[in-house]
């Protein structure tokens, strides 16, 4: 499975130690083809943009797994391999995207100040998301130089790829422990916003510690993947894949669809448009009862 199998052969390429499974590839295709359409129609319904980068992240993991679908039936064929191999690897990194991009807004929208935060509010997605560029970066360019027949150059791709997951594991650490401060600190100091009873923030925090324990699973069994190389127990036998990738993104999507944050978002803005109503009412009939007893 690994991208740089140390059996390549110019003359006569031999990609898997195994026949790609048609019926797994094509079961998760439905699975993640499915949870993209849910979010590509929750996309113009809740209005919440920052969501695209998840829907390009299914959009890959479904190319990705269509090549191994591909590779089935050719095994050799070298554009299948690349194909699978350069859109499966770096998919992840588009749904972590969304998830800084979501708790940064949830911050935001909770009216959260930089007490409740280890990162200004108004930095936290811009500073993650710069990450998780670097991080696609060092993958793809891992990757694609991984995608010849050079033993060389395969086994310095594969360092480059190794690098560029491991500094998504850290930065990705680190995500999840903002997202534990903040919680804890909004619990002890709540905002006004957060107390209400119809502002149920707490269930989209678990919801993001549930998918980054799953982004973080995911990307150790990477590194593992890489570093023993396609001479390894996870290079001859496919079904880790479909256990610790494709499953757990997967799960991650669809906990996603289940669980919104558009929801939580747009509540909050509901909220905030009813309190803004109900002041400026207040506002008018303190005026007025003023007017009242200048004209008495």
């Amino acid at each position: 499975m690994a991208l740089a199998p140390t059996n390549i052969d110019p003359n006569h390429l031999v990609l898997y130690a195994y026949t790609p499974s048609a019926a797994a590839a094509g079961t998760y295709m439905g699975i993640f083809g499915v949870a993209t359409v849910a979010h590509i129609f929750y996309l113009p319904k809740l209005r919440q943009c920052f969501f695209i980068p998840m829907i390009i992240g299914g959009i890959m993991e479904v190319g990705g797994l269509y090549g191994r679908f591909w590779g089935h039936s050719s095994q050799n064929d070298f554009g299948a391999y690349v194909l699978q191999a350069l859109l499966l690897t770096p998919a992840p990194i588009f749904l972590a995207a969304t998830m800084y991009m979501t708790l940064g807004r949830i911050i935001v929208a909770l009216d959260a100040d930089k007490d409740h935060t280890l990162i200004r509010p108004r930095w936290l997605s811009k500073i993650f998301v710069l990450f998780d560029v670097v991080c696609f970066i060092v993958q793809i360019g891992g990757t694609g130089m991984q995608s010849t027949t050079s033993l060389s150059v395969q086994k310095t791709g594969r360092t480059v790829t190794v690098i560029g997951l491991v500094i998504q594991l850290v930065v990705f650490a680190y995500f999840i422990i903002v997202a534990l401060v903040f919680h804890r600190r909004m619990n002890a100091d709540p905002t006004s916003i957060a107390v209400h009873h119809s502002i149920h923030w707490v269930r989209h925090l678990r919801i993001m510690y549930l998918t980054s324990i799953l982004v973080l699973i995911r990307n150790i069994f990477r590194i593992a993947e890489y570093v023993e190389g396609s001479d390894g127990p996870v290079g001859h036998s496919e079904v880790y894949l479909y256990i610790f990738d494709s499953t757990l993104m997967a799960g991650l999507m669809w906990l996603f669809v289940i669980v919104h944050p558009g929801r939580l978002l747009r509540a909050i803005r509901r909220l905030k448009n009813r309190c803004s109503l109900e002041k400026a009412e207040e506002e008018k009939l303190v005026a007025k009862n003023a007017n009242q007893r200048l004209d008495a």
